[in-house]
């Protein structure tokens, strides 16, 4: 990386810091006001219940801040623009999470579930007719509701998953059919291509940092500490590797990124949302693609992915077995269950996610 290149990244970075920093007490007064609070799990630790009503959707900052930058001073055709936009996507559904959890009384999940409602009254009458086509769909909802759909929203886990596959099949034609990519970069192999495999490996791959980096945002600080983390790590590959708009990309998020660490670290002022979790899960993904580095976020992201996948692997345990695997998942929680405390639970996190974001990079250069 050439000097003049880490100068202007760094001010890209100090820029988004001074206008998160602005804004973010801006925005926690609005929410405050209008008492846009978060539920807090009642099956949870006890100590998470002092938590309700602290205001959510607080990644529509960092997001905005990112995106107003990237638009002004960093658009790149060929590097910024595709994640910024499917990073939009997975924002819109994280916004209508978010809105249908605070607004739950207001209306908008009671206008939901009546179509929903009329949609499926439908496909009952049709399901009676012909039960061999319907049946697949039942199980397909049925394998979600086992892995758990919340009733904090007006949406079902099947329908969230329905809107992600969507953005990870658009992702996945992107990069096989528009770019030609049907490869993969292996620590000392290099790329090896898979062909028709590639996009298969790609949906898949968006679907699990999506909701990995969801399931983690749990605890004050959590997400956004190893989030930042792994920003570092791929701002230290994308250089090297002389993607510099990707760098600049990187760079901008860390610094909207830190203002919010700064309200969101115990005690919490404001929480992430699902606006702000959908958003980075699917930068992270993206990011990986774009660099030809997905093997290297396995290991980056690691802490992500044992935090994620513990969800559902709890779900599935005790659906088939009866059996918990963890006091509680994801796994973070259960750390807190053997008694200790938040701040050490998302500080030790942090530090494995540091060490795996330098284990990652030593990985993306071998």
């Amino acid at each position: 990386m050439d000097t003049i290149s880490i100068l202007i990244e760094l001010t890209l970075l100090f820029l988004s810091l001074v206008i998160s920093f602005v804004l973010y007490p801006i925005w926690i007064n609005f929410v405050y006001r209008f008492q846009m609070g978060e539920e807090v799990r009642t099956d949870g630790p006890k100590t998470h219940l002092q938590k309700v009503g602290t205001p959510t959707m607080g990644g529509l900052v960092f997001v905005f801040t990112v995106a107003l930058i990237t638009i002004l001073l960093n658009r790149s055709r060929t590097q910024t623009i595709f994640p910024l936009f499917v990073a939009c996507i997975g924002g819109l559904l994280g916004i209508f999470e978010d809105f249908t959890k605070v607004y739950r009384r207001s209306g908008l999940p009671s206008f939901l579930e009546y179509h929903l409602g009329k949609i499926s009254k439908g496909l009952n009458i049709l399901r009676i007719k012909n039960r061999f086509v319907f049946k697949p769909w039942q199980n397909f909802k049925e394998f979600w509701r086992v892995l758990g759909s919340s009733k904090e929203s007006g949406i079902q886990t099947y329908q969230k998953f329905l809107f992600q596959a969507l953005t990870g099949i658009f992702v996945a034609y992107w990069v096989y059919f528009k770019l030609g990519w049907d490869y993969l970069w292996f620590p000392l192999l290099g790329n090896i291509h898979i062909g028709i495999f590639y996009p298969i490996f790609i949906f898949l791959l968006f679907i699990v940092i999506l909701n990995s980096v969801a399931f983690t945002d749990g605890l004050d600080g959590l997400t956004g500490g190893l989030s930042l983390a792994a920003f570092i790590a791929f701002w230290v590959i994308s250089g090297t590797l002389g993607y510099k708009s990707l760098a600049g990309f990187c760079a901008t998020f860390i610094g909207a990124l830190i203002p919010f660490l700064y309200f969101n670290i115990f005690p919490a002022r404001i929480f992430m949302g699902n606006v702000g979790s959908h958003v980075l899960g699917s930068v992270f993904a993206v990011l990986a693609i774009v660099l030809h580095r997905e093997i290297a976020f396995l290991i980056i992201g690691m802490p992500f992915l044992v935090d994620g996948i513990s969800s559902p692997l709890q779900q599935l345990s005790v659906k088939l077995t009866g059996k918990r695997l963890f006091r509680m998942a994801p796994i973070h929680h259960h750390f807190e269950l053997l008694g200790w405390h938040e701040t050490k639970v998302t500080l030790r996190f942090i530090l494995f996610g540091i060490f795996f974001a330098f284990a990652g990079i030593f990985v993306a250069f071998m």
